[in-house]
């Protein structure tokens, strides 16, 4: 038993010094990710602690990312301290950073929590993260549809105890309107978020 855990004892701390080297440079492609993303003085760590006293199958290391959004501020566990829009945009950085050669990538309502500014930086992201693969993304936010190739909407109805989900393609025609919807146009023939959507979907394309 002893030889045995010999053993173990020294294969932990090997994957302990590669997942310490790992994470490094991890942490610090993140922050060349996501720096941009409205993350001005941003400071991202993972940390990885050893615990010989219970090793796993896994190794013997607790792993946690550690996050602060504002110079000055200590970091903390990213659980504890990111809001909804900050969470959203590490989770797209990660995805990033991690994907390599994946052809496709989904984010489902990955500007929750944002808007304005910030979500037109997470728009442009999507859209460079989108060259050379395939990204499929569900948003609400006007700024995220409007930097999209290719819109589909997506409807969800009700009958009763049934309900039923459906999507169609948008030809280039529906787009704008859908924009303009999106942006809480008050009518199909609003003229001023119609216009706007078009200035959108045009800045978007440049």
């Amino acid at each position: 038993v002893q030889k045995t855990r010999r053993i173990l004892d020294a294969l932990c701390e090997e994957l302990h010094d590669k997942r310490y080297e790992a994470a490094q440079k991890l942490a610090t492609l993140l922050k060349e990710e996501i720096t941009p993303l409205g993350f001005e003085g941003l400071d991202f760590e993972i940390a990885v602690e050893m615990d010989s006293e219970n090793p796993t199958p896994t190794g013997a290391d607790r792993v946690e990312f550690l996050f602060s959004p504002n110079p000055g501020q200590a970091v903390r566990p990213l659980h504890q301290t990111a809001s909804g829009g900050e969470l959203s945009r590490v989770m797209l950085g990660l995805k990033t950073v991690l994907a390599a050669d994946v052809p496709t990538m989904i984010f489902d309502e990955v500007d929750t929590g944002i808007g304005g500014r910030t979500a037109t930086l997470v728009g442009h992201k999507l859209r460079a993260v989108a060259q050379g693969r395939q990204v499929l993304c569900v948003t609400h936010l006007a700024t995220v549809a409007a930097c999209a190739d290719t819109h589909f909407h997506i409807e969800k109805e009700i009958d009763g105890q049934k309900t039923e989900v459906s999507l169609h393609a948008l030809s280039e025609e529906q787009i704008v309107p859908e924009i303009a919807r999106m942006l809480g146009a008050l009518s199909e023939k609003d003229e001023t978020a119609l216009s706007h959507a078009r200035q959108m979907l045009q800045s978007a394309r440049q």
